[in-house]
């Protein structure tokens, strides 16, 4: 008695963990789906403004106002391909519902049509049944009344011969099939009005559901079709706001070019000041004034484990690389001197090594600074900033690698902000990205 006591209080003890576990598995499947959802959303998000960044970089060399006409025309044209999409699957969802609505009419009308037949049929039959019923009341008058109530004696007593004898009994016979006749036809014609009256019945609540069913197909393509208007209208406003997005663009072509010439003009200036630069550096070699850092004395740090340090902490997105790049909107290929990476406006800049930091504008640079990073494993090195929204150091000034030179910004030609890091190896620009520590 106890051990059967024991086992179903076991079987309601393993049945509530059961459902519980259950109820477990269901809640945490929904959290992990639900995450998955927000994970799918960030990493869409992230993907949409890391291209963002990239084409803000890829615009590197020309003025904000002139950047931003290029980025409106290419957001204008992904929303229109994007609502021209929707346009299309809006029109085949309209067609589908007004296929829907048309299959739903025709069956309306079908069984509406039926129910008139079924109707005109029982109009009739009611008419025949009146008529009938006439005829049996009369019959059953006449029985009651006693009329065709004669025995078969009575045709004897009344018949003068066997020969009338014979003609009254044909005549009673020939009466009784009548009323047999009259009453199996009522009984048949009753019969057939409760089969119609079934069948009316059943086609007056078809007819009422198909015309639910068509009132709401008619109502599911009038959706569809006023979707796939306010999409055609949304398509034809990107259109427009395409078309003018390129005529703006296409307006400032010679603004364009002007921007470009005078970002070549700056960029072979930083170069001859660099080469300056790096030739004062290894005159002060040779004098032995400026010796040689070796890498290995140059300890990790928050700016990385190489010589040359990072501009700014944490990882490092690169938004457009070092090297020729074609222009997106001259469709020509230009040099980029330096790596550009993301970061937001006001993120703070560091000092990639140690050495005199000066300062830099120009045009297309906008707010520099040059870090001359003196002689680094028998190299020359100097390190150039551009785009800054501010500086934090005096012209002039000895900086220490990790201090804080600047602030991220979009100062010159450039669209967005962003770090703009180039690397000068004895006079010649390297990309970055090939050092120890990159």
């Amino acid at each position: 008695m106890l051990s059967r006591l024991f086992l179903r209080r076991s079987r309601r003890r393993a049945a509530v963990c059961a459902l519980a576990a259950a109820s477990l598995v269901f809640f945490y499947s929904g959290d992990i789906s639900l995450a998955d959802e927000r994970d799918d959303a960030v990493a869409k998000q992230d993907e949409a403004q890391r291209k963002q960044q990239q084409v803000i970089s890829s615009l590197e060399g020309v003025s904000a106002d002139l950047g931003q006409a290029y980025i409106s025309l290419q957001n204008a044209q992904a929303s229109l391909s994007t609502a021209e999409t929707q346009l299309t699957t809006a029109e085949t969802t309209l067609a589908a519902k007004e296929r829907e609505q048309q299959i739903a009419s025709d069956r309306l009308t079908t069984a509406q049509n039926s129910l008139e037949t079924v109707k005109k049929e029982s109009e009739a039959s009611k008419k025949t049944a009146e008529e009938t019923s006439g005829s049996v009341a009369e019959i059953v008058v006449s029985t009651y009344q006693g009329d065709n109530s004669v025995t078969s004696w009575s045709y004897v007593l009344a018949s003068q011969d066997v020969e009338e004898l014979s003609q009254r009994a044909s005549a009673v016979e020939i009466g009784s099939g009548v009323q047999e006749a009259v009453l199996s036809a009522a009984e048949v014609e009753r019969a057939q009005n409760a089969n119609r009256e079934a069948r009316q019945n059943a086609a007056t609540t078809r007819v009422s559901t198909l015309k639910t069913e068509a009132d709401t197909a008619e109502a599911n393509a009038k959706a569809a079709r006023d979707a796939a208007k306010t999409k055609r209208d949304e398509v034809a406003r990107l259109a427009a706001q395409k078309k003018s997005a390129a005529e703006a663009l296409e307006s400032r072509k010679s603004d364009l070019q002007s921007q470009l010439d005078q970002a070549n003009a700056d960029a072979a200036a930083a170069a001859s000041r660099v080469a300056q630069i790096d030739a004062a550096n290894r005159a002060a070699a040779s004098a032995g004034t400026m010796p040689s850092v070796p890498a290995s004395s140059i300890g990790a740090d928050s700016l990385g484990s190489g010589y040359i340090g990072h501009p700014i902490t944490g990882p490092l997105e690169v938004t457009s690389p070092f090297g020729y790049r074609v222009h997106p909107v001259t469709g020509v290929a230009t040099g980029h001197q330096g790596v550009d990476f993301a970061a937001s406006e006001g993120t703070p800049q560091y000092a990639a090594v140690s050495g005199v930091a000066t300062y830099w504008n120009s045009e297309s640079c906008g707010i520099g600074i040059d870090i001359n990073g003196g002689i680094i494993e028998g190299h020359s090195y100097v390190i150039t900033l551009c785009h800054l929204s501010s500086r934090s150091i005096a012209d002039g000034q000895q900086v220490k690698r990790g201090d804080v030179v600047g602030a991220t910004g979009s100062t010159g030609y450039a669209t967005g902000a962003h770090v703009h890091f180039q690397v000068a190896q004895d006079g010649v620009y390297i990309d970055p990205m090939s050092l120890p520590g990159f």
